[in-house]
């Protein structure tokens, strides 16, 4: 994993303030993601909307139509493998 933020920080993010976000599900919803990427892909996507919006609130001044960068990554914790089924 430490390989993997070097490359993003020193060859895919261009030289420009980085913002780092973490979201948690509740423990009950857990189970469901690992087995319909379709819902995964579905919170990811609310997510990001929800930065948007939350970022243009802050910044008036921005571009009516800005657009965000994004990279995420699903950590499930007590997770052997990526494989292993966690909840």
């Amino acid at each position: 994993m430490v390989e993997l933020a070097a490359h993003l920080s020193d060859e895919v993010f261009p030289p420009l303030p980085v913002r780092q976000w973490v979201f948690s599900l509740p423990k009950r919803l857990r189970p469901f993601l690992p087995h319909d990427s379709s819902l995964t892909t579905a919170l990811l996507g609310i997510l990001l909307r929800a930065i948007r919006t939350l970022l243009h609130k802050r910044c008036p001044t921005a571009p009516t139509h800005p657009q965000l960068g994004a990279v995420s990554f699903l950590h499930r914790l007590g997770c052997q493998s990526a494989k292993s089924r966690c909840c």
